[in-house]
């Protein structure tokens, strides 16, 4: 009769979890302010890596935005001039007529 046994199915032991994206927020501003926080260790080093590492990208003032700004522009400016030079000059179509031979 074991041929004809048919085995129960196994079961597995899956917790359904709930994640609450309100409460891990007000976690890590607990954990920012330096209150009690149910943060492990880890999750507190990953908090602070992300606040100094953010701060960095904050830190441009408006002066140097402003300089941004105008390096890329003088530098736009430039390659606009190299391109009317080489292109809509006659020194272009010179060049031209003297690499095909003409």
């Amino acid at each position: 009769m074991g041929f004809f046994y048919k085995h129960k199915p196994r079961g597995f032991n899956y917790v359904p979890r709930y994640y609450d994206p309100e409460k891990e927020a007000w976690e890590q501003k607990k954990a920012e302010a330096g209150l009690d926080s149910k943060l492990s260790h880890e999750e507190q080093l990953r908090l602070q890596m992300r606040k100094k590492w953010g701060m960095e990208n904050d830190k441009d003032t408006a002066a140097e935005r402003r300089s941004k700004v105008l390096r890329a522009i003088i530098i736009g400016a430039v390659v606009v001039v190299a391109f009317y030079y080489i292109f809509c000059t006659p020194m272009f179509t010179n060049l031209v007529a003297g690499l095909m031979g003409k």
